[in-house]
Formats: structure tokens, sequence, C-alpha cells
């Protein structure tokens, strides 16, 4: 046989394309709970790379990224499941109490900041 390749402790390989959920559960600086999940899709492509990694495609995403993961200060870091799951952890975030849960909008709704001119 040959060599075997280790990888000392990290996933190796393309994830499996599908339907995903993209979330984070935080706490901010003054200890309340925020939150945020989005859906989309990994995209069957192969990335050629190393680690576990994936084409994400998630809707509006270039301003779900400006409005809710850099205006709110997030972390590069996200959780993931594989399926369409948005609905059950925005329904467990409000169970929690957590006042501010962000999510990708659809294009003709704007985030608070947006400018409304195109």
């Amino acid at each position: 046989g040959s060599e075997p390749d280790f990888t000392r402790g990290t996933l190796e390989g393309d994830i499996c394309p599908g339907d995903i959920s993209l979330y984070r559960l935080q706490c901010d600086s003054n200890g309340d709970l925020r939150a945020y999940v989005a859906e989309g899709e990994v995209l069957d492509v192969p990335t050629r790379s190393f680690g576990g990694i994936g084409i994400f495609a998630i809707r509006e995403m270039g301003r779900f990224y400006r409005h809710v993961l850099i205006e709110k200060r997030y972390p590069h870091h996200s959780a993931v499941v594989f399926g369409h799951h948005g609905k059950a952890l925005y329904e467990v975030f409000k169970y929690l109490g957590i006042g501010d849960i962000a999510y990708n909008r659809p294009a003709d709704r704007l985030y608070p900041t947006e400018n409304p001119f195109k």
C-alpha cells in the first residue's frame, strides 16, 4: 500500500453538495444573545483545495454580508447544518428570547441601514 495521509485532526475534502442552513448564535459584549440564520446550498463544484471546503450559494449574500455580518461585527465563522432548517432555527432563537435575529432578506426587503436609492 501507500503511505497514510495524516491530516492532524482536520477534515479533508469537499463538502457534499445540497441544501444547507447557515447560522450563528452568540453573546455580545453586554451578555445579550444575538443570532443570524440563512438558507442556501453547497454547489457541486470541485474545489481542488485543502481542508473541509465547499462553495456556498446564499441568496442575496452580498447584502446579508454587508448589513448583517459586517455591520453587526460578527466573526467570520458560522455553523452549517444540512437541509433547509431556517424556520426551525428562527423559532428556537425566538424561544430563547433573542431579540436580534438577522436573516438574509429577499431583494425587495431592505435592511434597516440599507440605502433605498440604487
